[in-house]
């Protein structure tokens, strides 16, 4: 409440993750609705925090959602997986079995280097296939309520509109479910598990050396973005020190006419599957990040 000091100090962000999740699976039911065209929210997002700031919700037929832009990018976390999404799958799926991987790639890129927070769920840094269902072990009564209640939510799916299509979601209070949950780390070692763990592990040591000076005071950034097609866009953020981070994206399958970079983006910090040091073109699934630094 008012003069109350704060109990948390950043929000998990399911509109980031949703704009993300539509762009890359170009799923549509149910709240995913709301996120139609996915690259505008995306855009939204990765600058100003929320894509829903008092808009009217499709899903919801409500406004939802306040202001967030003048909060520091550090007050969003921002995931591609955590146990809440996955979990409200009916069989689990993580990205990784519903998206391509370089796909999932590019958006990984994106995530780990935009100024919010980055969360990463169970495996994900290596790529761990296993489904998250949702388990309970609740005795009784109750436990069948939350098997009927568990289905029930789904009919608001076109795939599971019909009663006998819910059968066959997991139950919730199964053993074999909530076994189902735990990753085999055994496939760590296999190499293209090995491979996603480096892939993480080098995107975090760029966070860490480039990103993480950048957001000291937690900065309230001036930020924009602009589209570039219908799966490209450009970012920028101007941080700490007036220093400016730009980001250059085309999350889609297809080439994305753009020219690049230009001299005032300063020096690359990161890239992948970007064409060469110039372009005229950016490749499918490409990223590029950016710093200028005004005292070079």
């Amino acid at each position: 409440g008012p003069g109350q000091r704060p109990l948390y100090q950043a929000q998990w962000n399911d509109d980031l993750h949703h704009a993300l999740h539509v762009l890359l699976t170009a799923e549509a039911g149910s709240y995913y609705a709301d996120y139609q065209p996915p690259l505008a929210h995306l855009g939204r997002c990765l600058t100003q925090g929320f894509a829903y700031q008092g808009e009217v919700s499709l899903h919801r037929g409500r406004p939802r959602g306040k202001p967030s832009s003048a909060l520091p990018p550090t007050a969003f976390v921002g995931f591609l997986q955590n146990h809440d999404q996955i979990g409200n799958r009916a069989f689990g799926e993580r990205i990784t079995a519903l998206a391509p991987a370089e796909a999932v790639r590019a958006a990984t890129a994106v995530l780990l280097l935009a100024p919010c927070l980055p969360l990463l769920f169970m495996g994900q840094e290596w790529a761990a296939p296993d489904p998250f269902l949702f388990f309970s072990d609740l005795g009784g009564d109750f436990g069948a309520r939350v098997v009927e209640g568990r289905r029930r939510e789904f009919a608001r799916f076109p795939a599971w509109s019909t009663p006998e299509s819910r059968q066959r979601i997991p139950d919730p209070q199964s053993a074999s479910t909530r076994a189902s949950a735990t990753p085999d780390w055994t496939m760590l070692g296999h190499s293209l598990h090995q491979q996603s763990l480096a892939f993480h592990r080098t995107l975090l040591s760029v966070r860490e050396k480039e990103i993480c000076p950048l957001l000291a005071g937690e900065p309230t950034p001036r930020a924009q973005w602009s589209a570039i097609g219908e799966t490209s866009l450009e970012a920028e953020w101007t941080l700490a020190g007036e220093q400016v981070l730009r980001l250059i994206a085309n999350l889609g399958p297809a080439p994305a006419a753009h020219r690049g970079p230009a001299p005032d983006w300063g020096r690359r910090l990161y890239g992948l599957g970007l064409p060469g040091p110039r372009w005229e073109v950016l490749h499918p699934w490409s990223v590029g990040w950016f710093l200028w630094e005004p005292d070079r």
